[in-house]
């Protein structure tokens, strides 16, 4: 989906998978982009949602906040989303700030849309 700046939005089968493009996510004005592109998703393609975090070196407390409100959200819906592929420094501050707690996250991309898809 071509209409997007700070996010890349494929689907696989019942999943939208997306990538967020920046390796920092922190210019406020950014993040505000961001936030916008992930909430709507799932006005698109409502239900389940894959964040690959792969090219993710750092999030800025602003761009977490976007994550966090996309997730209540898409819950409120009846909807699920997981994380992939989260490099060690991202997943030390979730880690840190217990995000792994409150996100679902997989190592591998491929493990999390297979949960998706299994999961309703």
């Amino acid at each position: 989906m071509s209409e997007f700046e700070c996010i890349d939005v494929r689907d696989a089968s019942e999943v939208s998978i997306v990538r967020l493009v920046d390796e920092k996510v922190m210019d406020p004005q950014r993040v505000q982009k961001l936030g916008e592109e992930l909430l709507t998703l799932p006005k698109i393609k409502p239900g389940r949602i894959l964040i690959n975090m792969s090219n993710v070196k750092f999030l800025s407390s602003a761009a977490i906040n976007k994550l966090l409100i996309l997730e209540k959200r898409l819950s409120k819906q009846g909807g699920r989303i997981k994380f992939s592929n989260l490099r060690p420094e991202v997943q030390e501050v979730f880690n840190i700030t217990n995000l792994n707690s409150v996100f679902d996250i997989c190592e591998a991309e491929e493990d999390a849309i297979e949960e998706l898809r299994s999961n309703t």
